[in-house]
């Protein structure tokens, strides 16, 4: 059966919590391979993890890229912890990979031993096991240059070989650094901000702001919750409505300070969410400069309606940027459909780019906001689904 061979970056780092995180960092990789997973087919080694499954499928494969914590992983051989059993396992492997056809390719072997108690050193299985397939398969010794990059590690129990070694995006397993709520938009921007801060190990939670008299169908909202939700394993979707707010602030609010109102109701709306949610602290999927309301006098204008910490992982970076990481995580396609809105509705053609926080505080006077209420509903997803 196959098996699956996990490294990891950050982890390494973090001393005596370590074991915290890995086991996070298990709970979550078994999550994602649980229909695959072989009984007790899952086994923790000081810095790598290995998964004996049923089947590998390059869609599962992409998926394990996209887990935060991840470093690296490799579909790998397992053998016995004898030299002549890894040589003959190493000749499998490359076969397997490169078909028979292999004369004259140069190749290198790097051997790691991570199992002290095994009595021969790296440098010797490097020339041990490079010797073996040079004299059994015809290749050539390239050692800068490889053409086939034949890799084994000396476990607790087992040697382990491969040839390709697939990346992932590193970063902390989701659940090891508290729990956020997103506002997010249904946009390119906040989905993105959500994963960002799922690869720091945060447990996110989404709070999408609507008006009912012009939004009555969330299939993109859900879509994107959805999709995310393939990262985290469970994600919380709350859809708040703001019409009755909303039409109080068209009625008294100038046109040009409307956005800036609007987005710091959404952040009085997601602070209490995430109070009743027991988070820390709120994300916004914001750049700097990008739009109006991301300038750097409405940022503070904006978040200073927040009593919990305001994160904007994507703070420094450009559209494009953004757009190639929405591209990655499966949400772009998603996040340009048609859809209308929440800060859009009603605002000047040209909006307040340098708000005044005295401004906002007489504007926000004139608002009966204590007395207003907006209707929540709750929403869950489960691996990529909508669950009830």
């Amino acid at each position: 059966m196959p098996k699956i061979l996990f490294h990891f970056g950050e982890l390494s780092l973090k001393g005596k919590n370590r074991s915290t995180f890995e086991r996070q960092m298990a709970r979550n990789i078994k999550r994602v391979i649980k229909p695959i997973l072989k009984p007790d087919g899952f086994h923790r080694e000081y810095g790598r993890m290995l998964a004996d499954v049923e089947s590998i499928s390059d869609g599962l494969l992409e998926h394990l890229a996209l887990i935060p914590g991840i470093r690296n992983f490799s579909v790998v051989h397992e053998a016995e912890l004898s030299l002549e059993t890894i040589q003959q396992t190493a000749k499998q492997a490359v076969l397997a990979a490169y078909g028979e056809d292999v004369s004259g390719r140069p190749f290198r072997v790097t051997a790691k031993r991570g199992n002290k108690q095994f009595p021969i050193a790296s440098p010797e299985l490097n020339f041990e096991i490079g010797g073996y397939l040079k004299t059994q398969l015809n290749l050539a010794v390239n050692l800068d240059h490889p053409d086939i990059d034949v890799r084994i590690e000396i476990g607790r129990d087992a040697a382990y070989i491969y040839t390709r070694k697939i990346s992932g995006i590193g970063g902390l397993p989701v659940g090891s650094s508290g729990k956020g709520v997103v506002l997010f938009s249904g946009g390119i921007d906040s989905p993105v901000a959500a994963y960002t801060m799922m690869k720091r190990g945060m447990n996110v939670v989404l709070v999408h702001c609507y008006n009912s008299t012009i939004n009555r169908d969330f299939a993109k909202i859900r879509n994107l919750a959805a999709q995310l939700s393939r990262y985290q394993g469970h994600v919380k979707l709350f859809l708040i409505d703001l019409e009755e707010f909303q039409r109080h602030a068209i009625a008294t609010v100038p046109a040009d300070y409307r956005m800036i109102i609007y987005k710091r109701q959404m952040i009085r709306e997601a602070a209490k969410i995430a109070h009743n949610m027991h988070a820390q602290g709120l994300v916004t999927g914001d750049s700097l400069g990008q739009v109006a309301s991301q300038t750097l006098a409405n940022i503070q204008a904006i978040y200073d309606a927040a009593d919990l910490p305001l994160l904007s992982p994507l703070i420094g970076f450009d559209k494009e940027e953004i757009i190639a990481l929405a591209r990655r995580i499966g949400t772009f396609d998603i996040s340009i459909e048609e859809y209308c809105d929440i800060c859009s509705f009603l605002i000047a053609k040209h909006p307040q780019t340098h708000g005044k926080r005295s401004t906002v505080a007489y504007l926000e006077a004139q608002l009966p906001i204590a007395a207003l209420t907006s209707p929540v509903t709750t929403i869950m997803f489960d691996g990529g689904k909508e669950n009830g």
